[in-house]
């Protein structure tokens, strides 16, 4: 009987120390949860590779449009 109440304490001290632990685990949990919603998702990452794409491209385009131009009146 001895050897049970001893393993019981033991085991209600484990039990005290595991439940403190899950609150710290669950308040990190909380703090991750809270900052989901305002990280950018795949979609809005090529969402952005699509747009800076097409605007490089374009400039490319007008200032090669804009060294013609000026070369035709230099020249």
């Amino acid at each position: 009987m001895e050897d049970v109440m001893r393993r019981l304490g033991s085991l209600e001290k484990d039990v005290s120390v595991i439940k403190a632990e899950v609150s710290a685990i669950k308040v990190e949990v909380a703090g991750i949860a809270a900052q989901l919603p305002h990280m950018a998702t795949k979609a809005d990452v090529s969402d952005l590779k699509s747009s800076m794409l097409q605007w490089t491209i374009s400039t490319l385009i007008a200032g090669i449009a804009l060294a013609f131009t000026i070369a035709k009146f230099v020249h």
